[in-house]
């Protein structure tokens, strides 16, 4: 994290600038690794909600892309392990 003083204005500015300069290039590459459109967008959204909130708390990454990419990777793994136990048929 940085040393950057936080107010929800700096979080919000930072993750409006990232969100237009990096949003295609994190949405292509999880699409690249998902395989799934609406599940990569679905999972890059919730990254970029937990974003705020955590930035608020925990300061600013260094590297903003990265940590977007990362976290809407592991939200989509969340998704998919979620819907497989959902889907999966129940022995009772």
């Amino acid at each position: 994290m940085t040393s950057e003083p936080i107010t929800e204005h700096s979080v919000d500015t930072y993750l409006t600038g990232i969100f237009r300069e990096d949003a295609g290039r994190v949405l292509s590459a999880l699409i690249a690794q998902l395989r799934d459109f609406d599940l990569a967008e679905d999972a890059l959204q919730d990254a970029v909600s937990a974003a705020l909130t955590a930035w608020r708390r925990d300061g600013l990454p260094v590297n903003r892309a990265a940590w977007l990419l990362t976290a809407a990777r592991r939200k989509a793994i969340d998704r998919l392990r979620r819907n497989a136990v959902r889907d999966a048929p129940q022995n009772v």
